[in-house]
């Protein structure tokens, strides 16, 4: 028999009693836990949900954090009733009976329930105390039957019939087979709550899969009211160059979560592909999607934010960069000697004008020439943009719908990685503070040149949805200078704003002990897939109980646990896996 089978079995069946409550002083009752006695050929397990009756018509819901085997120091007949008999005296080992049949060597079961809410019971004849304005928050008692919550118990202790405006983030899946589709309010997502959402987990867990999933979930929401476009960065390889793609058979498993989240296992449509521009104008990219464009950079694009590419630079004492760049940014357009006009890559490389305070050592100068004829050489560097585009008017043109997907995955350096998002990030901020991208009318006009028809249109998507994995390149918890870099500064923005704007950034990497520290103080909710010890033991996890880590290491490949401020106890999440082509993580 399954595990299933077995947890459906005479006493496992949804609403029937798996066991009793019990009390001693090492196992007590209050009113945030309880302990119950599980009952023979049950099966439960870690974040299962269970409910109690408790007084004046309520019930108490909670989900089990812990299980245990306690030994039994005698046998005890069970009383007439069925129940397990009173402890007339305390035992060394605290036991715990069960009722139903004797005792045996091997010892009772018992589960440790961390209290989730208390709901009112629809049975009538309720007492005059027991109204909706009435908030019991009594411990239960001893010796109560205890069974699976139920799907409309396990939203209300979750808090979700409050929610605004909810999407839908995975599925709880019970030890004894039910399943229920669990919503995640905006508010937590783009504020005014909190914003973003961060996922952890050793590589192979599939916590890049989940983003996706909640990414794919969070268009199909709100695109219904055209709010919504989605800007993502590939950094590995090509897992994220086909999300338009079908992944072809759906599984049956896949096919029956979609259906209970109510989301189409379609990929996204709309997309279009950014490729860095390569030698010949040709992208640099593991795969090449039909529907591309090859991005690249000349010198008047970023003259003002040089600090994004030599962000590991500015800071360093020894050449003081910081003053070129500033120098740059406020005497442009630069003008040399003779009178010409510095407009290229090549121009700058070959400038020497610069003022004596700006260039105090022969060195720093020499240093910033050398960087500058660094990156010239690589091709996404170039005088004269004939065929590609600057990703800063794309983002200046992103309407609702769109899809952009960003391949940097085979930029050779972590620099001009780090440029590109950078930028991006920086031109997010600018449409943002644009006047220009509030509500306007585009006319339509006749042969004649008469005005036949306005067509209001939204210069900006209300939510703009980034993701980016493996942040910690890009966020890292030490900087070389110790100070953020100029890129890490400009992410530290987005963080920041993105809680009053709505653009949600959905990041990941695999240790949270690897990243700015900042990202996880911004960060309203955190999923977090199979880890070790070792990595759970620090500081970045001190949300979660002992109990619950323990739990997390034992976790099965496509779990995920997700703190939420909402929830008042981690829950385990599972998903469909997105519909994409060849995604695997």
């Amino acid at each position: 028999m399954t595990t299933e089978g077995l947890a459906k079995s005479e006493n496992a069946e949804l609403g029937h009693n798996i066991g009793r409550t019990v009390e001693s002083e090492k196992f007590p009752i209050t009113m945030d836990e309880f302990w119950f006695s599980i009952g023979p050929n049950v099966i439960v397990g870690p974040f299962d949900f269970v409910c109690v009756d408790n007084i004046y018509n309520t019930r108490t819901i909670g989900i089990i954090k812990e299980l245990r085997t306690v030994s039994n120091v005698r046998s005890v007949k069970q009383k007439p009733n069925g129940g397990a008999t009173a402890l007339s005296e305390r035992h060394d080992s605290e036991s715990a009976m069960i009722g139903g049949r004797d005792n045996q060597v091997h010892g009772t079961r018992i589960a440790r329930v961390a209290v989730m809410a208390n709901v009112q019971n629809k049975n009538e004849g309720q007492d005059d105390r027991s109204n909706n304005n009435v908030i019991i928050r009594m411990p239960v008692g001893i010796n109560a039957s205890v069974a699976f919550a139920n799907s409309d118990e396990i939203l209300l202790a979750l808090g979700i019939p409050k929610m605004e405006d909810p999407v839908m983030a995975g599925i709880i899946e019970m030890t004894n087979g039910n399943k229920i589709a669990i919503p995640m309010a905006m508010s937590y997502l783009a504020g005014p709550d909190a914003a973003h959402i961060n996922a952890s987990g050793i590589s192979g867990n599939l916590k890049t899969s989940y983003l996706l999933f909640l990414l794919h979930s969070l268009y199909q929401k709100l695109i219904k009211k055209n709010e919504v476009a989605i800007i993502v960065f590939d950094t590995r390889e090509d897992d994220l160059l086909h999300i338009d793609e079908a992944q072809g058979t759906v599984t049956d498993r896949d096919k029956e979560l979609y259906d209970l989240l109510q989301i189409s296992p379609d990929p996204f449509s709309k997309v279009t592909y950014f490729l860095p521009r390569g030698i010949d104008g040709k992208p640099i990219s593991v795969h090449i999607p039909s529907n591309y464009q090859t991005y690249s950079y000349e010198l008047n694009d970023i003259y003002d934010r040089l600090d994004l590419l030599l962000s590991s630079e500015t800071y360093d004492p020894r050449y003081n960069l910081s003053a070129i760049i500033n120098y740059i940014y406020e005497s442009w357009p630069l003008n040399d000697k003779e009178g010409k006009t510095i407009t290229t890559w090549s121009d700058l490389v070959k400038y020497k004008d610069y003022p004596s305070e700006i260039i105090t050592h022969k060195s720093t100068y020499l240093h910033f020439s050398g960087l500058l004829q660094k990156y010239k050489r690589s091709s996404m560097f170039t005088d004269k943009r004939e065929t590609s585009t600057y990703l800063g008017n794309e983002i200046e043109r992103i309407r609702a719908g769109d899809v952009f997907v960003i391949d940097i995955a085979m930029i050779p350096t972590v620099e001009e990685q780090s440029l590109v998002i950078g930028d991006v990030m920086k031109n997010i901020d600018e449409l943002y503070s644009s006047r220009s991208n509030f509500e306007d009318a585009r006319h339509v006009y006749d042969s004649d040149g008469q005005i036949t028809r306005s067509v209001e249109q939204s210069r900006r998507p209300k939510y703009l949805l980034i993701f980016i994995d493996e942040i910690n390149r890009f966020l890292p918890q030490a900087y070389p200078m110790g100070r953020r870099t100029s890129v890490a500064e400009q992410i530290t923005k987005t963080l920041i704003a993105g809680k009053s704007r709505d653009t949600i950034l959905l990041s990941a990497q695999q240790f949270k002990s690897s990243v700015d520290p900042i990202l996880h103080d911004n960060t309203g909710i955190h999923m977090i897939a199979k880890l070790g010890m070792s990595e759970l033991s620090k500081s970045p996890y001190a949300m979660l109980d002992v109990t619950t880590k323990h739990n997390i290491v034992h976790m099965d490949k496509g779990e995920i646990v997700m703190i939420q401020p909402a929830i008042r106890h981690p829950v385990k999440v599972t998903f469909p896996r997105p519909p994409f082509k060849r995604l695997g993580r």
